[in-house]
């Protein structure tokens, strides 16, 4: 747990936003509408504040302090229902948010590769619930000053150890994004989390304004922010349960359940011997 006089902050990851269909079998990597809505204004109720990743990157570079309690919000693989489930309910709280799109899938028609749901693409389910972002409503997004669009590269393959390939992903997702939204200065969340220093260093070079992964720990004010840690969003979440993700007691907690995890299994080995 941190003290208010270090003011991290913590990053939030969601990817899909969709209803549960009856006698479906729930999306993977969702949360619903309704719960977006209660966890994110639970947050607020609590005394976060919402804001805005380029200005906590600014905020970082110019060695100001980031105040107690805020936190951003980010999506990632750039699915259609950001736009029309997600979003609305950004608007209705005034919560600005990043969203990571895989470009080679902008105004696709079918799932996106990764998608691990066995649903998606289906006749079972409603197509914006697996269906890839289109530009226009990337762009109306943008236009409202709300919505930040990033890189999450072209292909979201598993590049690492390939960094020469990793760079020509990037800079194609780059291209893409100032070609179809004349965005010129973007974020970047690494495919899965994935990363090392090697991939670190390739998003330095080719100018990202920041690369985001997905380690469980929120964001100390030295840390490198091609290197940010974020928190995944589940169904189960709570305010209460990001709140303790957001303060640092999930960090802490966890570093403490791996370094007892190897004893306890031990003892559990020898009871039945």
């Amino acid at each position: 747990m941190h003290t208010s006089k270090d003011n991290p902050f913590g990053i939030l990851i969601y990817h899909r936003v969709a209803p549960h269909v009856e006698g479906v079998a729930a999306p993977t990597w969702n949360v619903t509408p309704d719960r977006l809505g209660r966890q994110l204004s639970g947050l607020m109720s609590r005394g976060y504040r919402p804001w805005p990743l380029r200005r906590a990157i600014e905020c970082r570079r110019s060695g100001e302090a980031v105040p107690a309690r805020t936190f951003v919000v980010t999506f990632d693989d750039g699915y259609d229902n950001v736009y029309h489930n997600a979003w609305p309910v950004l608007k209705e709280l005034s919560i600005p948010a990043t969203v990571f799109v895989a470009t080679a899938y902008l105004d696709g028609r079918r799932p996106f590769a990764f998608d691990d749901w066995p649903a998606a693409g289906s006749d079972e389910v409603p197509d914006v619930a697996w269906k890839p972002l289109s530009t226009a409503h990337c762009s109306e997004m943008i236009e409202s000053g709300l919505i930040e669009v990033g890189s999450h590269t072209h292909t979201h393959a598993d590049l690492r150890g390939r960094p020469g390939i990793f760079r020509r992903d990037l800079v194609r997702s780059m291209e893409v994004l100032h070609d179809r939204l004349g965005l010129s200065d973007v974020s970047f969340a690494f495919p899965f989390g994935y990363f090392g220093s090697e991939m670190v260093a390739v998003t330095r070079e080719v100018g990202a304004k920041c690369a985001l992964t997905a380690e469980p720990k929120v964001v100390a004010p030295r840390d490198d922010p091609f290197a940010w840690g974020r928190f995944n969003v589940g169904r189960h979440d709570t305010a209460a349960t990001l709140t303790l993700k957001l303060n640092g007691w999930y960090s802490m907690l966890r570093g403490v359940w791996r370094r007892l995890r190897p004893s306890s299994e031990r003892r559990k080995a020898a009871a039945f011997q």
